[in-house]
């Protein structure tokens, strides 16, 4: 990746990592300052080394996190660098006819391209001079090859024909450690890249057929090699430019010309404006396709990051928790030892330093330890992503991690160590002396009152500004930060009026619980707009409020506990030693309550509701539109009369085939009318009145006037300048990171359901010919990506664009019964003259689908690193719990307690907090989920859509995360059970 939100990864990088190094040296020359603080600092990191190695766990896991997230965008960028540069190689731009030039000539469905005399190069070459190092004449033409020796077919090879002249400054065509060139080939040979020899199963010496549309051609395959610059990242056939034009009859001409930059592709644009005078008058246009293909892939690697980063966000904020958690138990560990300090002349940032030197110890290691975790961790999920994804065919994912990357998570661990640690320092240095020497609880501060005003005012007042600030522009995430903020700031002045503090923090905690479980804002508001920040807020205000809830009402919860378990006589008093500490311990144990609580409820509200959309999303019908296979053909042999040929397929019998539709695409500039936004690059779709007569695809809006989906594809049939757009081009309130098309609508939302009618005029920037249409419908959510871009009648189109829009796109349905796959290879073997590729779309379905569960359960096993956090928790907690209750187990072994009592006690304790966070976030987060599914019912997108709780999933998941809590807490709990009362007695 090159950027992270919009910010360059290395520049980002430089400063954080200057940033740390700064405050390396602030802590350095404090250390050198303070030698006796930095010893009493870094002597406890080694002390006790159990305890060390639980702190560094916890610490290292919010590095682990972003190290994970960033390596998983680097190598998501990679990958789609990496099939760029194989297509284009040292290409920087592709001159062709316009608008062709960004599919290099061969990736969209629309007939009639332009070819245009070979001359035309030197143009290119001229009037480039000084910026252009190299410019190669070129033909890029989608073939079908057949292997006579294998008998394998393949329906879609990228021929690439250039003259060994043209390509000198392109690359080397390498093969068995050998330089070839073009001018090596003899008439009737070829050269085959790895990727189409595999495809084929063919080798060296192998004859093989090209099918051209209506051209066959027989060829020897001279060698497989390897050339990066081929126009394709797949299957590729090389061979000289003049044999190319004879196969297609196309003497003396070209579709297309690769330019390399003497600058590299930084210089694209000064390239193309220089070009430009001179090639425009010619009908053609120079693209930057490579720029273009590497800005696609950085912003994909960010999206990736940014998805991986946000749902790692709750882990990352359980793991600051715990680090706040670490650093305060340990100075209440030292509690007598600081305040005897203080006693003796130590000043409060005396304390401070020694923290935050030990802090910066356990930082710099938990971060290194972390990055490498992380790092470890990505490869897993590209492991596991790359097997996704091949499943579909879609990309080939390598691992690759960028040092910046490292870097910049490596020093926002330390940095965000570093910044928890000195603020719980901080706090915890605010102490009474007497009462630390006598580990007493410190008595309330005089001014504490004045300051619960204070900061119970000004997050009042800010928070009603938000409040305002959300109800008048709709958006949901300044309205419940604002609600939040006034919550929580009523809470110290309700306190400082006298309230008691169980009625307050109860009422806060429940008001907060219900604003984010409820559709509260729905219900006072209407729609509003959403994204991804309101889900962080919801979910850690609705912790917060639950653990409130829990924390200062436990006494009633462990109670009743007691109350029912308390008969068992046996039990009774490992009960109520079981319940005494959590009830002393309430900071320590809400914070523990909390990390579990978040984590658990953001795995249960991810996993139910991505499960119960990938649940809607499995449905044949709402895929493939009532059509059983998609067949494509190449745009240079299309098949016009599709139902009639296929009456020739063999093994087909009469009436195996209901309907035979036929599809047409045209890349176009598109532009909404009335409105001040420029042309955008889209494609337009001409469907046959077959399609839309019987078509079952379902719309999420639809204009005024129009009463049911099927009025309005019966409109479109009808009517020849009506149009039906795809669901990535409006604009939505609840922004959930869907990907957003380049041509955009204004004007109405999704949610509205109904909108006014659009207009929007279309351009072919071949022909400069153009069409207005009226959109009239937008596609469901459930419509597949197969059906990206604008959809009119073919009849609207064909007199406007003439043989720009043959079909090259043919949906087929089935008799019950007949096999679709098989049909399906029926159909490519007939066609291959005709490069056809047809599949199932039962199988298509079951490819993305698979596709997608795997996925989803990718980020639901990142977000699950944040249990790390709550089992560390426990471990620490309870290791903490041994040392500070000491005497008190040394008193109970004396009067009569067995090892294993002191042994459950622990145990119980530790089932409490694991057992309660398992609760309350599977019910909250149960209840958000449902929340979720019932509002996305409520669209015509999903309105058949199940509330789909994986029980099994999160039974397993929870029932093993309970038991490594009980694992990890019974080291520590044996270790108590050991102690000798009289060792216990005398203990100081």
């Amino acid at each position: 990746m090159t950027k992270i939100f919009g910010i360059p990864v290395g520049g980002l990088a430089a400063v954080l990592v200057a940033l740390l190094g700064f405050a390396l040296c602030i802590v350095g020359a404090l250390a050198v300052r303070n030698r006796i603080f930095l010893r009493l600092g870094i002597r406890n990191v080694g002390r006790r080394r159990a305890r060390t190695a639980l702190i560094v766990t916890g610490l290292m896991l919010g590095t682990a996190i972003i190290a994970a997230a960033l390596a998983t965008g680097d190598t998501m960028s990679s990958t789609i660098r990496s099939s760029a540069t194989s297509a284009l190689g040292r290409t920087d731009e592709v001159v062709a006819a316009n608008g062709v030039g960004a599919a290099l000539a061969t990736q969209s469905g629309a007939t009639g391209r332009r070819f245009f005399p070979a001359g035309y190069r030197d143009v290119v070459v001229r009037s480039g001079s000084g910026a252009v190092a190299a410019a190669a004449p070129v033909i890029v033409q989608p073939v079908a090859v057949q292997d006579v020796s294998s008998r394998q077919n393949e329906p879609s090879v990228t021929l690439f024909a250039s003259t060994a002249d043209g390509l000198r400054g392109f690359g080397d065509i390498r093969a068995d450690g050998r330089t070839l060139s073009l001018a090596d080939l003899l008439r009737g040979e070829v050269y085959l890249n790895a990727k189409g020899a595999d495809k084929l199963g063919a080798r060296a010496g192998d004859t093989i057929r090209i099918y051209a549309g209506s051209s066959v051609a027989t060829a020897r395959v001279r060698a497989v090699v390897h050339y990066a610059g081929a126009a394709t990242d797949s299957a590729g056939l090389l061979m000289p430019l003049r044999h190319a034009q004879r196969l297609l009859g196309k003497t003396g001409q070209i579709n297309a010309i690769f330019v390399v930059n003497r600058a590299g592709v930084s210089q694209s644009n000064a390239v193309v404006r220089k070009l430009k005078p001179a090639i425009a008058p010619l009908g053609l246009e120079a693209d930057k396709t490579k720029q273009d293909a590497l800005k696609s892939a950085d912003a994909a690697g960010a999206a990736f990051m940014s998805l991986f980063t946000t749902f790692g966000s709750f882990s990352i904020a359980a793991g600051i928790l715990l680090i706040f958690l670490i650093f305060v138990m340990l100075a209440a560990e030292r509690r007598s030892e600081l305040g005897i300090a203080r006693a003796v002349g130590t000043r409060r940032g005396h304390l401070v330093e020694m923290f935050v030197f030990e802090g910066m110890a356990y930082g710099l290691i938990a971060a290194a330890v972390g990055a490498l975790v992380g790092i470890v961790v990505a490869y897993g999920m590209v492991i596991v992503m790359a097997g996704a994804f091949a499943a579909t065919g879609e990309l080939h994912i390598s691992y690759a991690v960028e040092p910046a990357s490292i870097a910049l998570a490596y020093a926002v661990g330390v940095l965000l160590t570093l910044a928890v640690v000195a603020f719980s320092a901080w706090r915890v240095s605010r102490m009474n002396i007497v009462s630390a020497i006598r580990n007493l609880a410190d008595p309330p501060p005089e001014k504490q009152r004045r300051r619960r005003w204070l900061l119970g005012a000004v997050s009042i007042a800010l928070g009603v500004l938000l409040i305002a600030s959300g109800v008048g522009g709709k958006n949901a995430a300044p309205l419940g930060l604002g609600v939040s903020l006034a919550v929580l700031g009523l809470v110290p002045i309700l306190r400082a009026l006298g309230l008691h503090e169980r009625a307050v923090r109860t009422g806060a905690g429940l008001a907060l619980i219900a604003w984010f479980v409820l559709p509260v804002q729905r219900w006072l508001f209407g729609e509003l707009k959403v994204d991804f920040s309101i889900f962080l807020l919801g979910g850690l205000m609705i912790v917060i409020g639950a653990t409130w809830t829990l924390m200062y009402n436990a006494d009633v919860l462990l109670g009743a506990l007691g109350s029912t378990f308390g008969r068992i006589k046996s039990l009774a008093p490992v009960l109520r030693m079981a319940m005494a500490y959590p009830l002393r311990s309430l900071f320590r144990t809400g914070v523990t309550l909390a990390m579990f609580t978040l984590v658990v409820f953001t795995l249960v509200v991810g996993a139910t509701t991505t499960g119960s959309f990938v649940g809607a999303a499995n449905n044949l019908k709402a895929f493939g539109g009532g059509f059983d296979i998609r067949a494509t053909t190449s745009p240079a042999a299309p098949i016009v009369d599709m139902r009639g040929a296929i009456a020739h397929v063999p093994g087909l019998k009469q009436g195996d085939v209901r309907l035979v539709s036929s599809l047409s695409s045209l890349p176009v500039k598109a532009r909404q009318l009335g409105t001040a936004a420029k042309e955008a690059s889209y494609v337009v779709h001409g469907a046959d009145a077959v399609f839309l007569a019987n078509t079952t695809y379902g719309l999420a809006a639809w204009a005024n006037g129009y009463a049911s989906p099927a009025a309005v594809w019966h409109a479109v049939r009808a009517r020849p300048d009506l149009a039906v757009v795809d669901q990535f081009v409006v604009p939505r309130k609840a922004n959930w990171g869907a990907p957003a098309a380049k041509f955009r609508l204004r004007g109405f939302y999704m949610e509205d359901k109904t909108f006014d009618p659009v207009r929007v005029v279309v351009r072919d920037p071949q022909t400069g010919r153009r069409v207005t249409l009226t959109v009239i419908g937008v596609l469901s959510d459930a419509t597949p990506t197969l059906m990206s871009g604008i959809w009119t009648s073919q009849g609207t189109l064909a007199p406007v664009f003439g043989d720009r829009v043959l079909p090259t796109t043919h949906l087929i349905a089935l008799r019950p019964g007949v096999d679709a796959a098989a049909t399906a290879k029926r159909l490519e073997s007939t066609f291959l003259a005709n490069g056809m590729q047809a599949d199932s779309l039962k199988k298509l379905l079951a490819d993305v689908m698979a596709a997608s569960l795997t996925f989803d359960r990718l980020i639901m096993g990142f977000m699950g690193l944040g249990l790390v956090v709550g089992v560390a928790a426990l471990g620490v907690i309870t290791a903490r719990a041994v040392v500070e209750r000491r005497q008190q187990i040394g008193v109970l072994r004396a009067i009569g307690f067995r090892r294993r009592m002191v042994q459950l006690s622990f145990l119980i304790e530790s089932s409490f907090d694991a057992l309660t966070s398992i609760l309350v976030g599977s019910g909250l987060g149960l209840a958000v989920a449902y929340n979720v599914v019932s509002d996305s019912r409520r669209t015509p997108s999903w309105e058949n859509m199940a509330f789909s709780v994986p029980w099994l999933t999160l039974a397993v998941i929870f029932l093993v995360v309970y038991a490594v809590a009980l694992a990890t807490t019974l080291a520590p709990a044996m270790r108590a059970s050991r102690i000798y009362p009289a060792e216990a007695l005398r203990y100081q």
